[in-house]
């Protein structure tokens, strides 16, 4: 043994004795040896063990302590090791925790004097006694349910000394009796259960409390002065109380038998992800959305500030860095079979998000450690995982490795239950930069997973409208079949929220800040988004309901403009979706006319004003000499030859660059064009036009501003003064989107033929941004098309909102049936988790029954709620099979068997087998329903 292990040795021995795991006998000594796995070490570690325990018994005293120590004394035998023989010990309680303390005050640890491994050190110790300290908060929490809680106000301080022959260690006394120490050796304070489980769960509802103003608030009640030693103390209590509880999280996960990977985020909703047997299949299997806080980042504080701490924290809910690396371009050549592609094009929207350009998305911050967290939720709210932004901005390597995660685990769960290996509909995923992410996913190892897996990108309608014309007609939801009306900005809506969690976690170590992300995303999915699921779904059926009601208005319009066709629509869309793919760049020729065009301008203006510049030094030069003597005069005539020589000079560049073009375009001499001929004309239509998209782009990035100042006012935790602040920017912008109005309108007015003049609530109307590349790229030549008319465009609109709030309809009754599915048989299988374990560990059968509990509380609200929407004004008697439990797909395995009650072995899985089908009944009756409107005379 070298000294470098020798040393550890001797520390794990004093830690053991100061903790009360004391080994006394040969026999235990070697039983260690075993347990710890150690080989080969065996005579040095009964050699260190023998050298503590002489050292602690020769500093004791004479005296009862004396007789303690006399009591078990060593005896060495010839060639035989240092053995310690057992004698009957009549005082070994007292014995042990005066050693203790006597080792605690006479013994300097090794490394704890370096208090950068402190918090090593200290986990090192938690860690040997967690499986004690759970089982005896499960014992706790199984007692405390009958016991009745004391409301009265501590008066008093109590100096306790606890004895106990069951447990181990002390702390885990304190934690039978109801309370939570501060350090994992010695205590002379705690800190209550009720206490600590107090601020938890203020801390859910209000992240922006933290830990130093509920202390200042403890001791505001009880009368003292506050101590910073106090937020140190209560901090490391609710650690510990976050261990205990994640501990026993996870032995209830596994007597459920849900401790599977990735099992969390392919089961969290109900509503997207309990597949009900027989049900109707979906165009768009799942609706995700993906985006990055604009708050959520981290400081980092330096090696000389953060301890050493190699706890991880976030659970299940973050994927590590090692795996978000991986997705990193430079890294791309790393994945086995994938081969480089060329790059697409630059992207239209390029220049219109910051975040879909590379240089800033590299970009590093000097004292941010982590620049926020990227997360992926279902529709619902329920959270998919979350990723560290270490260093970086929006990168496209984290969108990669969330969709890859998903979409693996994704398919090894449906290989695992059996399923077809590929999904019936389409994965939904929806980003403001899907356009970009669409290209990057196609060049990137991912591309083969999604295709599999039948990813579709989209972009919601907050960010859609903001994105040109084409891009909206692939990625916009109002024109993706399946997509119903989903708006898909759920990220937008939960960060809102979440952003809270900024103030507080800026500061905390890396540890901390993902265990509070994380803790606050569990409480958020199983106390908010749970709660609120029947609450989505009778908002959004009564949305949908109120669309449908309007089917006659839409149908007259579609009248109105001829389109008696819903095939027709889908095909207008196609014809202008290739008609502005046609027009994503000028033709050279047009550039090359219009340059001509401002050259021969600019051209006869500098030969005009050289022109006359000759004329006045030819004038001033002809004076007199006797007139021409003042000296201002003689100046000013140098003034004048060095303006005329300047022309002279201007007019020789401009005549190379008139050449120049001429040859491009293949004109002769003779043959420069002249004011007011035909193509001189036609090239100022050009220029003019050129003119008129400038105008549009700054009235539409104007209006873009706008919104997006509108919706962060909005934003729930956006202070008073930011508020004045944007309210100041709006009306700056509203005098600047006038003026920008104005100039526009003069554009547009100067055309041949003129275009369509905008007013003020035009611009109010966000909607209307998607007709600005419409406006920008139109034409005299498309401007007949049916697809070119406003009225035409409008009734479109109409008919696919119409479209969608049907696909809603059925979306919905899907999701309906899964939520009343998923809540029954959830209880029937918690049920019989609790009966298996109520005998055998009435602990661990509370702790299950606790969480059922955290979901099923609200589940007769979700009843309520549910049986409202069959009341509605709009809802269709036949629909009402929806609303009764099926079978789940994904029933609970409870050890290779189902646990399904005797009703539900008895129902048919067939007899929803009609449900698709009576589906697309309704949806052909109700397009047909469209068009018989349509075409019925007025």
């Amino acid at each position: 043994m070298n000294p470098r292990q020798r040393n550890q040795k001797i520390e794990q021995a004093r830690r053991d004795f100061v903790t009360r795991k004391i080994v006394t006998t040969n026999g235990q000594l070697h039983q260690r040896i075993q347990r710890e796995g150690v080989e080969g070490v065996a005579e040095g570690m009964q050699q260190v063990y023998t050298e503590v325990l002489m050292d602690l018994d020769e500093s004791d005293d004479d005296g009862d302590l004396g007789n303690a120590h006399s009591s078990a004394s060593h005896t060495a035998t010839g060639d035989r090791k240092n053995e310690w023989e057992d004698e009957e010990v009549t005082i070994e309680e007292q014995l042990l925790y005066f050693r203790t303390r006597e080792a605690l005050q006479d013994y300097d640890f090794q490394g704890c004097r370096n208090r950068s491994k402190r918090i090593l050190i200290d986990q090192d110790r938690w860690d040997e006694q967690m499986t004690e300290l759970v089982d005896a908060y499960m014992d706790y929490c199984n007692r405390r349910r009958s016991d009745v809680a004391y409301d009265g106000i501590v008066k008093e301080k109590h100096c306790i000394m606890v004895w106990s022959i069951f447990d181990t260690y002390n702390n885990t006394s304190y934690i039978r009796s109801g309370y939570l120490p501060f350090n994992p050796l010695l205590n002379k304070s705690v800190v209550s259960f009720q206490t600590i489980e107090l601020y938890h769960h203020l801390f859910m509802r209000c992240p922006r409390l933290g830990i130093q103003p509920f202390v200042r608030a403890l001791c505001d009640l009880q009368g003292v002065r506050f101590k910073n030693n106090l937020s140190v103390q209560i901090s490391a209590a609710y650690d510990l109380y976050i261990r205990l509880v994640e501990g026993v999280r996870l032995k209830v996960r596994q007597a459920l038998g849900r401790d599977a990977l990735n099992w969390r985020m392919l089961n969290n909703c109900p509503c997207c992800q309990y597949e009900v047997v027989g049900e109707l299949e979906l165009a768009i299997r799942m609706l995700l959305g993906i985006d990055e806080p604009p708050s959520e980042d981290g400081k980092s504080l330096g090696p000389e500030k953060e301890r050493e701490d190699n706890r991880v924290g976030g659970g299940d809910y973050f994927l590590q860095p090692e795996a978000v690396d991986l997705w990193d371009e430079s890294q791309w050549h790393k994945w086995p079979g994938w081969t480089p592609k060329e790059r697409s094009p630059k992207i239209p929207c390029e220049d219109r998000w910051s975040n879909l350009k590379e240089s800033n998305t590299h970009r590093t911050f000097g004292h941010f450690d982590v620049n926020g967290v990227f997360g992926g939720f279902c529709r619902h709210s329920f959270t998919i995982v979350f990723l560290d932004m270490i260093r970086t901005g929006e990168h496209s390597k984290y969108m990669l490795a969330l969709l890859n995660h998903f979409m693996s685990a994704s398919r090894e769960d449906r290989q695992h239950l059996g399923f077809a290996e590929n999904p019936s509909g389409s994965l939904g995923v929806g980003y403001d930069i899907a356009c970009g992410m669409t290209a990057k996913i196609i060049q990137s190892p991912l591309n083969d997973l999604a295709q599999k897996e039948r990813l579709s990108m989209m972009i919601g309608l907050l960010h859609g409208y903001a994105h040109n014309r084409l891009c909206q007609l692939s990625f916009l939801l109002l024109y993706i079949q399946g997509a119903g009306i989903e708006d898909l900005e759920v990220c937008e809506r939960y960060f809102a929220q979440s952003n809270a969690l900024a103030p507080v976690t800026r500061y905390m170590s890396k540890f901390r800040r993902r265990q509070a992300i994380a803790n606050y995303a569990y409480h958020r999915d199983n106390f908010e988004s749970y709660h609120n699921l029947s609450r989505f779904i009778v908002s959004n059926y009564k949305q949908a309901l109120g669309i449908l009601g309007r089917s006659w208005d839409t149908a007259r319009a579609l009248r109105a403009v001829g389109l008696l066709d819903v095939e027709n629509a889908a095909h207008w869309l196609d014809e202008e979706k290739a008609y502005l793919e046609s027009r994503q760049s000028v033709p050279e020729e047009d550039s090359t006319k219009s340059a001509y065009y401002l050259a021969l301008g600019k051209l006869w203006e500098c030969q005009n004003d050289l022109r006359r510049a000759r004329d006045t030094f030819r004038l001033e030069s002809g004076l007199p000499s006797e007139l021409n003597i003042d000296a201002n005069n003689a100046e000013q005539l140098v003034l004048t030859e060095r303006q005329m020589v300047n022309k002279q000079e201007m007019e020789a560049k401009l005549l190379l660059d008139v050449q120049s073009l001429e040859e491009r375009l293949g004109l002769r001499r003779d043959q420069r064009w002249k004011r007011d001929s035909e193509a001189w004309n036609s090239a100022r239509e050009l220029v003019e036009m050129a003119k008129y998209r400038k105008a549009a782009d700054k009235l539409e990035g104007l209006t873009v501003a706008r919104i997006f100042e509108l919706s962060k006012m909005n934003v729930a935790g956006t202070g008073y003064k930011m508020r004045q602040h944007i309210g100041d920017a709006m009306k700056k912008h509203s005098k600047t989107i006038l003026s920008a109005l104005e100039e526009y309108n003069a554009c547009a007015a100067s055309l041949k033929p003129p275009r369509k003049l905008l007013d003020w609530d035009d611009i109010l109307n966000y909607t209307y941004l998607s007709e600005f590349d419409f406006l920008r790229d139109s034409r005299a030549d498309i401007l007949d098309k049916p697809w070119g008319k406003p009225a035409v465009r409008e009734a479109m609109s109409e008919l696919f909102k119409l479209i969608r709030a049907g696909e809603e309809i059925d979306r919905l009754h899907v999701e309906i049936k899964r939520l009343l599915t998923y809540m029954k048989e959830e209880e029937e299988y918690f049920a019989t988790v609790v009966r298996r374990y109520r005998d055998t560990d009435e602990a661990l059968a509370y702790q299950i029954w606790l969480h059922g509990r955290e979901r099923s509380r609200f589940n007769e609200v979700h009843q309520t709620r549910l049986k409202s929407i069959q009341k509605l004004k709009g809802f269709t008697v036949s629909n009402s099979h929806f609303f009764q439990p099926g079978i789940g797909a994904r029933r609970q395995m409870l050890h290779g068997r189902e646990v399904v009650d005797e009703e539900a072995e008895g129902q048919n899985p067939n007899d929803e087998s009609s449900d698709e089908s009576e589906a697309e009944d309704e949806e052909d009756e109700r397009a047909q329903a469209i068009l018989t409107i349509a075409n019925d005379p007025v």
